[in-house]
Order: structure tokens, then sequence, then C-alpha cells
């Protein structure tokens, strides 16, 4: 028997229109959960910080309110509030304020995301122009988390500004890739004891996509304790990147403690080895970052060649630094 061609399209239409009116309806749903629980994440940073500004030592009360409340809200809503989401929160303000002023809203005057919050715990991570390009491409392309941090690893921004000649590419120098201070809140770490630089290791490893963004652009893992054998003699390099726009490898050492003149030295070899044994003829130099809590300066001025483009000194920090910290840094 022939089918009633009229019936079936018929019924394709009510089928398409049942589906619009359903992924309409469930990316409604989805906008709504991201707008209003950013929102809160939003409105917990800011809290926390103008909390923190009545405090005297900003550093130590600012460790105190994120523990505290922490622990508090986790016996209330069990999860979802750690130390390392509220240090996140605690970001997410600040980075937003230090980039546009005031968050942009919408006609009504409301606050709207229009993205996840953990979204934005990678987003923050970026520099300002990265974060406001990545941002609007992983809203116009309605990114997963993964596929927003895919993006960023493949330099997306790059490829876009090739496309479209915005940029004038420029040979980029390792010091220009090089942070100090690395902000390590992420870990959820209130403090690394001097000699601990494996558990501080380990949980470099445990949140290695989150670290990847704080290191910068282009960074890719190598591997971890890489084995570099000298006649008899075993040496491990700590963490072992290589980054694509430099095209060299990266050698981070870890010291959970100041900083030494003999630091740099045992880096120096790891770097000089890497350079002899391991890297193409196509690489560049490889580069050394010596990653502790603390350093005199004078100490690497004078450890270190003066025309040094290979070997850096940076420290770490367990927390976001208040205004007048990061201002003192940048004075010293």
């Amino acid at each position: 028997m022939k089918k009633n061609s009229s019936v079936s399209d018929n019924q394709e239409f009510l089928y398409s229109q049942a589906v619009s009116i359903i992924d309409n309806g469930r990316e409604s749903i989805v906008s709504s959960i991201y707008k209003e629980t950013t929102k809160s994440y939003y409105l917990l940073g800011k809290l926390i910080i103008e909390d923190e500004q009545q405090g005297k030592k900003k550093a130590e009360y600012g460790k105190n309110i994120i523990q505290n409340l922490s622990k508090n809200l986790t016996l209330k809503y069990e999860k979802g509030f750690s130390k390392s989401t509220l240090w996140d929160c605690q970001k997410f303000y600040t980075k937003l304020q230090s980039l546009t002023g005031e968050l942009i809203c919408n006609n009504n005057g409301e606050l709207n995301f229009q993205l996840s919050f953990t979204h934005y715990t990678y987003l923050i991570r970026l520099d300002d122009k990265e974060m406001q390009f990545y941002e609007k491409y992983a809203i116009e392309q309605r990114l997963s988390v993964r596929g927003l941090q895919k993006a960023v690893q493949s330099n997306t921004i790059l490829r876009a500004n090739q496309e479209n000649k915005s940029l004038t590419m420029t040979t980029i120098k390792p010091k220009e890739v090089i942070k100090d201070p690395y902000i390590l809140d992420f870990l959820g770490l209130d403090e690394i004891k001097n000699g601990q630089e494996k558990i501080l290791e380990n949980r470099l490893v445990e949140h290695l996509e989150k670290f990847l963004l704080e290191l910068g652009r282009g960074f890719a893992f190598v591997g971890r304790q890489y084995r570099l054998t000298l006649s008899e003699d075993s040496f491990y390099a700590d963490l072992v990147f290589y980054n694509i726009p430099l095209k060299c490898y990266v050698i981070i050492e870890l010291k959970a403690r100041k900083l030494k003149h003999q630091d740099l030295g045992q880096l120096q070899m790891y770097v000089n080895y890497f350079d002899r044994e391991i890297k193409d003829e196509n690489d560049n130099k490889t580069i050394g970052i010596l990653l502790c809590n603390d350093k005199n300066e004078s100490v690497v001025e004078y450890s270190l060649p003066k025309e040094n483009e290979q070997i850096f000194a940076s420290k770490y920090k367990l927390y976001l630094p208040s205004k007048r910290e990061l201002e003192e840094e940048l004075l010293r």
C-alpha cells in the first residue's frame, strides 16, 4: 500500500518543530544555569575581596578567610566550595575588575555570563587579550570546557590572527614568556614546607591542565623526573615541557625554599645536557626555570651570565596576591 506523502510530510514537520522546541528549551536552561551559577561565584569573589581588605595583614588574613569559609560552606553544601574553588572566585572577580573596570552587563543592567564558572577558571589564567578572545570564541562556538582547553592549547588565536592578518607576527623572546611570580592558587595548599618539593611536584602534575594555563601560551608537557645520564651518574629534571612558539624545551626545577646559587648551576647543567643531547637541530636553545618560594635578586644576577637568555628564576605563590603586594613586587 502506497504511503500518503502529505501525512509523511506532516509528521516530519511535526518532528522537526518538536526537536526545535526541546533544543531551544534546553539551551535556555543551560544559559540560565550558567548565568546564575557563574554570577554566584563572581559575587563570592567580590565578597571575599571586600572582606579581605578590612584585614591588617592582607595575605595571612586572606588565607584565613578562604580556609574558614571553605570549611563552613562545605559543611552546608558538601561539595563545590573547596579552598581552590574560592581562590578561583577571588581571582575571577579581580581579573574582571582589572580587565574592564566593571563587568559588562545586559540591557537591563544585570550581570550576564554565558559560560560556566569552570570555563572561567581556565580563562582567568590567560593574559587579558587572550582571555577576551577565547571567551568570545567559546561563546560563539558553544565550546565545552574540554573544547576551550583544546582551543587554547592549539593556539587558535594565532591561527585566527594569521587568517585575518590582524597582527604582525614577531619573534618571541624567552623573557617575554617567563612569568614572575607564578600563581599556584589552584593547588589548594596553604603552605609547602622546606624540602617538600615532591609534594609540590605531585600537585602540579595532578592539576596539570591549570598549570599549563598558568605557564602561558604554547606549553606542552613532556615528562616528570626526566632522567639525564652523565657517564655513571644519573640526574633527574623535575618537570620538562616543550614550548611551541619558542620552539624549545623548557626544564622546570622546583625548590620549596629560598633559591641558592648552586641551584642555578645544577639547572644550567640540565640545560646544557638538553642542548647537546636531546634537542633537534631545528629546536632553539633550551630554557631553564628555577621555581622557588623566595630568591635574592643579587644572587641570581651574579650567578648567571650578563647576557643570559636561557636560565630564569621565578617565585611561586600559593594564593592570589593583594593589589598592594603586586604593586610592591612590580616596584622591586
